[in-house]
């Protein structure tokens, strides 16, 4: 198995000549299922066209909060699909596009389904207590990955798949994830600039993540 250090070494190789492409696909990705998510209770001043005359109304944004939210819940699994087959073939050192990003809508409903499911699994056991949360999104998080090599699976098999692969590995992917810590906490400092390494850089890192245990996985059971 590769130590984090050797998986961030990887990430950074298969990035080389590939940076714009990855920080495009990461950003716009990033946008379309998270940033537009995050802003509620604020209102603003328009001015509307009614009745002839253009009218100063106070306009809530939890409106278009919610609309987003709702657009981000559409798209999100094709969405996070299309992320996880660029970054697979960036590891893989197979073309990738940026194209790549909207791969998951061949397969939309798998998808759609796929990210209901993680949501309300996740959901579920946040509920219970933060900690198994956590743990929750750690075994569900290969699911778009085996979904991408596995396009045959339905839904509930993949997660069941990356439920099985994560085993014995839950602690490594977040030692990964903290790893990264010091980059996140750079990109909000610098409003935003330092995420625009940090974000490929990460799924570049994850991708490698399951690649490393895939051969794992693969060598101790019919993948």
């Amino acid at each position: 198995m590769k130590s984090n250090a050797e998986l961030k070494s990887l990430a950074k190789e298969n990035l080389t000549g590939k940076w714009l492409t990855a920080i495009v696909v990461s950003v716009i990705a990033w946008i379309l299922t998270d940033a537009s998510t995050g802003n509620s209770g604020k209102e603003t001043i328009e001015y509307v066209w009614r009745n002839g005359e253009y009218i100063r109304t106070l306009v809530s944004q939890n409106d278009s909060n919610s609309m987003f939210s709702l657009i981000a819940f559409i798209v999100g699994g094709p969405i996070n699909y299309g992320l996880a087959a660029f970054f697979l073939k960036l590891s893989r050192n197979q073309e990738s596009n940026f194209a790549e990003l909207f791969s998951g809508f061949h397969y939309f409903w798998k998808n759609f389904v796929l990210n209901f499911f993680i949501i309300i699994f996740t959901i579920l056991w946040f509920l219970l207590l933060i900690i198994p949360g956590i743990i929750a999104i750690l075994r569900y998080s290969m699911a778009y990955y085996i979904m991408n090599d596995n396009p045959e699976l339905r839904p509930l098999e993949a997660i069941e798949m990356s439920k099985k692969m994560m085993y014995g590995h839950k602690v490594r992917l977040l030692l990964l994830w903290l790893s990264f810590i010091g980059w996140f906490l750079l990109g909000i400092i610098t409003f935003g600039i330092g995420f625009l390494y940090a974000l490929p850089y990460y799924n570049a890192a994850r991708a490698n993540f399951y690649e490393d245990i895939k051969y794992n996985y693969s060598h101790n059971s019919a993948y």
